[in-house]
C-alpha cells in the first residue's frame, strides 16, 4: 500500500487538537513536524540532560562552570554538526557516539573525575548495567582537528 502525504494531516507541537489527534491516530493518519529551529533546541536539551546524569562526577574546580561549558558546547555551530545524527532513524537527535566521545577528552582535560573509569562514566549517562555500541563505538565518532582545538579553545573560555 502506497501512502500519499495528502491523506495526512499536518501538526505542529504547539497548537492540536487532542481529540483529533487520537482520532487521526486511531486511522494511522497522524505525523508530527518539527521546525527545524525547535529541532536545534530538542537536540541541546537532549545533550544537557544527558550529560547532567554524571554531573557527581564532576571535579571540584568545574564544579561550578559544567553548565556554561555544555552550553558553550552545544551552541557552537561547528559543534552542533558532529552532535547531531545525519543518517538513520536517529537523524536530529543528539549523537551519543560523539557526546560520550567529548566526556572522554574531558575527563582527559580534568573536568570529569579521573577517578571514574570512562566505563563508569558510560553506565550513568545511559543508565545501564554494562557497556553498549555507545560506548564500543565512539571511537569511530573521533572529532576531526578542528573540532578538538574548538573545544580545547571553550575549556580555555569558561
Amino acid at each position: 500500500m502506497k501512502l500519499k502525504l495528502s491523506n495526512f494531516k499536518r501538526v505542529q507541537p504547539k497548537k492540536y487538537d487532542a481529540a483529533l489527534m487520537e482520532r487521526m491516530c486511531k486511522e494511522g493518519r497522524l505525523y508530527i513536524y518539527i521546525e527545524p529551529e525547535e529541532n536545534v533546541y530538542m537536540y541541546r536539551r537532549e545533550v544537557l540532560d544527558y550529560v547532567q546524569r554524571i554531573n557527581n562526577y564532576v571535579t571540584e574546580a568545574w564544579r561550578e562552570r559544567i553548565a556554561p561549558l555544555w552550553q558553550a558546547i552545544v551552541n557552537e555551530p561547528l559543534l552542533e554538526q558532529c552532535l547531531v545524527m545525519k543518517n538513520g532513524m536517529q537523524r536530529g537527535h543528539m549523537n551519543k557516539y560523539v557526546v560520550t566521545n567529548i566526556v572522554c577528552r574531558l575527563q582527559n582535560a580534568g573536568v570529569y573525575s579521573k577517578d571514574a573509569s570512562m566505563l563508569e562514566l558510560h553506565l550513568k549517562l545511559e543508565g545501564v548495567k554494562k557497556k553498549n555500541n555507545y560506548y564500543k563505538s565512539c571511537s569511530n565518532y573521533e572529532l576531526k582537528r578542528e573540532e578538538r582545538v574548538l573545544l580545547h579553545d571553550i575549556l580555555q573560555r569558561v
